[in-house]
């Protein structure tokens, strides 16, 4: 599904006003300027696109159903944020949207840039691993964020980002997710979502982030039982059907926007406690790996900066700045 054209978006926006009622395509050509045969081939092609229409003689055209596409024309019309996702890049297929919002951020795109895809052919997660995406299951974004940060300060986006999707996951369907330390966000145990963090800088502030967000939304169990090296699942198969990708999409850049604004307004600090309180791994025996360290201890807390506080077997406490929880024994 490619984007539409301002012609055909000004049809697709006049049928969906008019949804379940036919529209004129007389009317159509008299109010765009055009002709008949040129409505008729614009609506061929929102056929094409996936648009589902019924054409019917004396009558016209009536919007039947809309693909669950997340195109531009199906989202930016129904954005409710101040500046984020306004730059809009929407791709059928991709390697990696981190890489092309990488790119957009050399080129100088603009704070806020959303780049989206409906598949990648090499999508990652942390530590360059693989994440598989299959095409039109799944939300695979990465935004573009130019805040001049302290270098330390920088990848904290992916804390807002993890903790903005569970809060819309709760809202929204009524789910009950975690946060597994540093950068996933997890249902019943199982990963439904990654965040990886790129960040280029001076020496001393960030010149831009890209954070890349894959989010597991219609894949069956089938899909979810492949090669992982977690647990996986999706939201249709925690709520038992399919949902639309757009809603999740639309609340969660809304509620990213909120969750990050007050983060550069009050510091990740003010937000621990909440991220504490949707954390998988607090109170539990986990094990974190290091480089080429291994660390097992008791999950006790968070810094204000994010860092992992782990209570050791060894009775010392040791504060872990960045590592892959590798294992979660459970409450103690």
């Amino acid at each position: 599904m490619g984007s539409a054209k301002p012609t055909q978006l000004e049809i697709l926006k006049i049928l969906k006003e008019n949804e379940g009622s036919f529209v004129s395509g007389v009317g159509l050509a008299e109010k765009l300027g055009i002709s008949r045969p040129g409505v008729w081939k614009h609506i061929n092609r929102l056929k094409e696109m996936g648009y589902e229409i019924q054409s019917q003689s004396r009558l016209g055209y009536r919007l039947v159903a809309v693909p669950d596409s997340l195109a531009h024309e199906e989202i930016v019309p129904n954005l409710k944020t101040q500046w984020l996702a306004h730059s809009y890049h929407y791709l059928r297929t991709i390697g990696s949207t981190n890489d092309h919002a990488l790119l957009l951020a050399v080129e100088g795109a603009p704070h806020g840039t959303l780049v989206v895809a409906e598949e990648q052919t090499k999508g990652r997660g942390r530590l360059r691993r693989e994440w598989i995406s299959y095409p039109n299951r799944g939300i695979y974004l990465s935004i573009l964020l130019r805040n001049p940060l302290p270098v330390r300060v920088a990848p904290q986006s992916a804390y807002i980002g993890s903790l903005a999707l569970v809060k819309m996951l709760h809202e929204e369907f009524g789910i009950t997710a975690s946060i597994k330390w540093p950068n996933d966000v997890l249902i019943n145990g199982r990963k439904a979502a990654g965040i990886l963090t790129e960040t280029q800088s001076d020496q001393d502030f960030s010149r831009f982030s890209v954070m890349g967000i894959g989010i597991n939304v219609n894949h069956s169990r089938e899909e979810m039982a492949g090669p992982f090296r977690y647990p996986a699942t999706s939201i249709a198969i925690e709520v038992g059907f399919a949902v639309k990708r757009q809603r999740v999409l639309l609340q969660f850049l809304s509620q990213f926007e909120r969750d990050y604004d007050h983060f550069l307004q009050k510091g990740l600090s003010v937000m621990i406690p909440e991220f504490e309180a949707h954390s998988e791994v607090l109170g539990k025996i986990i094990t974190v790996v290091c480089g080429d360290r291994e660390i097992m201890g008791k999950a006790q807390g968070f810094t204000p900066e994010g860092a992992l506080l782990l209570l050791r077997e060894d009775g010392l406490q040791e504060t872990v700045w960045a590592g892959d929880v590798s294992h979660v024994e459970g409450a103690v």
